[in-house]
This record gives C-alpha cells, structure tokens and sequence, in this order.
C-alpha cells in the first residue's frame, strides 16, 4: 500500500489535482512527503502569502506582549545569551529566509544589542523594509543581494529555510568566511553515505500549495561545513511540529528533521 501510494502521490497529475483533494489525502494518510525524480528545486517553489498589514500587525504584538513567537530553534535565545560575543559588544545576527519580523521582535526586546540582518524572497524583503520604514526602525537591515557588499555575522540562522533553497552550497559559501556560529534548524536530513547529496521531496501538507524541498545527506552536509573551518557542536531531533513525520519513506536510515549548530574552530 506504501509504494502504490507514493508512486500515485509523485504523480504530475497528482499535482493538478492536489488543491481539490490534498487536504482529504492528508487528513487521511497522515503523509508529509513523497520522493520525487526531480534534479533541481523548481523556479517558483514555496510562494508567500503575505501583506504589510498582516505582518505589521504581528510585528506589533511580538513587541507589546510577552507572547513568545512559533521560533523552529528553540533553544535560539538562550545560546545568543551564553556567547561570548554578546558578553563584549552588538550581536550581528543573519535570519536567512526569515519570513515575517516576529524573530527580530522577540530578540530585539530578550537582547541588550542586537544588529539583525533579514533576507528573503523578494515579496518579503519589500514587506519588511516598509515595516522598518514605517516603525522607524535603526538595528534591522535588509540583505537583497549578498555579491554586493562584504558582510560578517556572529550567527547565521537558517530556520527551516536551507531545504527550500536552490544551490543552497553557494549560498553558503557566500556568508561562512566571515561567519562565528551557524544554526541549521528543522531540516530534514538522512544517515546513509552511499546515497547521493540530495534527494527531492514533493511537501504535502499544504492544501493551497504544492513545495519542494531538498533530503539533505548528513554526512556529506557536515563535510561541506568542515571545509570552511566549523565544527558540529551538537545534532538534535526537531520537536517543534510534534506530528511531522517520513513515515513513507523508510529507505531513508535515520531520516527526520534535525536541529544542527556548528561553531568556526
């Protein structure tokens, strides 16, 4: 039943008809998501649903409460809080892939001195940079275009946003020369040597909208990371959506969404 259904669910036609039945399929099998045949992410994979009202609005209740945000790294605070560097001066902190400002919110009200740094897709980008027009806001920058300037950071944070991410190597290379500590969150990742860098998932849970995201292989991950001077300081299992599951695919050794936090030697 397994393999009928994952070959139906990598179907092209399948995806035609995902926004009708996706949710009942869901609902039913409790399945996230299926292997695919693909070489490469597609151009238009994971589109925003976004606008300046909404994420100004969360932007403001982040910074006038105590509510705590949805954060993929839980533990994201308490490591700034224990570094050296936030003992000695501003913390430099890069959320690639951010999404909305709620993490900048958080950080801003929890740390005596925070320069963050924001990229995302382009629609985003825009909404943040009117967020920060419009609050008047000094210690946030948007980053459109990582060729165009030299930067440093004490943290890169990629917050279940590597996977998504085309040639996501080079978009490393770019930012770990100058980089102190790198935080790969709730990604998932499988333990077998033999297999290839990448595998391409088909993501399912979503009834609006069909993504693609890389199955990153752990071994040859951490390899690529040692070459630019970082070691693995821990490997966790990501608990921050408790059901998630890769029950379907079982062929995968040890496969499941990992935490990963590295430090430059």
């Amino acid at each position: 039943m397994r393999l009928i259904l994952n070959f139906l669910l990598k179907l092209n036609i399948y995806n035609k008809l995902h926004k009708y039945i996706g949710f009942k399929i869901f609902k039913y099998f409790k399945i996230f998501f299926v292997e695919t045949d693909l070489k490469e992410l597609p151009l238009l994979n994971h589109p925003i649903n976004a606008n300046f009202e909404s994420e100004l609005d969360k932007f403001k209740k982040i910074k006038s409460s105590n509510v705590r945000p949805f954060i993929s790294y839980s533990h994201i605070l308490d490591l700034i809080r224990i570094s050296e560097k936030y003992k000695r001066k501003q913390i430099t902190f890069l959320d690639f892939g951010a999404g909305n400002l709620e993490l900048f919110g958080y950080l801003s009200k929890n740390l005596k001195s925070i320069k963050y740094f924001y990229h995302d897709q382009k629609d985003y980008n825009s909404i943040a940079e009117k967020i920060k027009k419009s609050e008047k806001i000094k210690n946030l920058e948007i980053i459109k275009d990582f060729q165009k300037k030299s930067y440093s950071f004490d943290f890169v944070y990629f917050g279940g946003s590597l996977q998504y991410i085309n040639n996501y190597k080079d978009t490393l290379k770019k930012i770990l020369k100058k980089s102190k500590f790198l935080i790969i969150s709730q990604t998932p990742f499988h333990f077998d040597k033999q297999l290839k860098d990448e595998i391409i998932l088909k993501q399912l849970n979503l009834s609006n909208n069909l993504n693609y995201l890389y199955l990153i292989n752990y071994y040859r991950f951490t390899k690529f990371i040692n070459k630019y001077g970082f070691n693995l300081v821990s490997l966790t299992n990501n608990r921050v959506i408790k059901f998630i599951n890769f029950k379907n695919l079982k062929k995968y050794k040890n496969i499941d969404m990992y935490d990963l936090l590295f430090e430059k030697k």
